[in-house]
């Protein structure tokens, strides 16, 4: 089965006629918190219709971030067959479980798959969804919202306003950029480090866990998950680390920490990997 993936600013017209696909995903909100307008969406969505296949909506984040932040349409409404969220990100709690909605032949179809697969929503899971989802409060995330973005606001007067990305739910560095500060302040090249970006974000990670008990996903996300420094606090998270100053902080102080370690890589492999690194 071919794989065929295309921007949303790019000729999708074309690879969709050229691809005659069975199963369209489209993407509304990316990790990286990119968002696609719900235009885009509904075109590529009757585009898909028109060649008789299945449009699936990918709103893990855009379940909810595109209707309470930017006043988007669910995905059903915008015409898909199928259309799936997460429940441990924007505004929901966990677990961290896919809840799938749409036409009730192909959900049916879907969940006989996943079962197959061993992927199923046994009772407890589908109990936690269940409640996740009721407890679900447009206005908790609008607060996750601000706090993020006034947390990104910061760290970029800290850090620099062209490496840090202020997003919808908080702020984002590359992990190119992470590494380009830690050899500033250790004032030396990346001539012959030993060590590549997404080892040095991770260790930075690291050390926010340690240090700070920040958890973010680079120490905890799945193989895949991307590699770059983002915080996108959840509602009280700042309050609990002792206020958006002490997160500035705590960055900057582990930034140095890595800078004064950077040209010692078993050093930084015993951070990621522990003592058996």
């Amino acid at each position: 089965m071919e794989l065929v993936e295309i921007g949303g600013d790019r000729d999708w017209q074309a690879a969709l006629t050229k691809a005659k696909p069975n199963l369209v995903v489209v993407t509304t909100v990316t990790s990286a918190l990119e968002l696609l307008d719900d235009t885009v969406t509904s075109a590529v969505v009757k585009a898909t219709h028109a060649v008789g296949a299945i449009a699936f909506v990918d709103d893990a984040y855009g379940a909810r971030l595109r209707p309470v932040l930017h006043g988007g349409k669910p995905g059903l409404a915008l015409g898909a067959d199928l259309a799936i969220t997460n429940c441990d990100k924007a505004g929901l709690a966990g677990p961290r479980a896919g809840v799938l909605a749409g036409r009730p032949n192909l959900v049916t179809a879907a969940s006989a798959k996943g079962a197959e697969f061993g992927m199923e929503a046994r009772a407890p899971i589908a109990a936690g969804a269940m409640r996740s989802l009721q407890a679900f409060r447009p206005d908790d995330l609008r607060e996750e919202a601000r706090s993020g973005q006034a947390l990104a606001v910061a760290l970029a007067e800290k850090l620099g306003r062209d490496l840090v990305v202020v997003s919808d739910l908080g702020p984002m560095v590359d992990e190119q950029d992470v590494l380009a500060v830690v050899l500033r302040r250790a004032r030396r090249s990346a001539e012959d480090l030993g060590l590549v970006p997404c080892e040095v974000s991770s260790a930075l990670g690291m050390v926010l866990l340690r240090d700070d008990g920040i958890l973010t996903v680079n120490t905890h996300g799945q193989p895949g998950a991307r590699v770059s420094l983002r915080l996108k606090p959840t509602l009280d998270a700042i309050g609990r680390v002792g206020g958006q100053d002490a997160v500035v902080a705590a960055v900057d102080t582990a930034l140095d920490h890595l800078a004064s370690r950077i040209g010692d890589v078993s050093a930084i492999s015993q951070l990621v990997l522990g003592e058996q690194a």
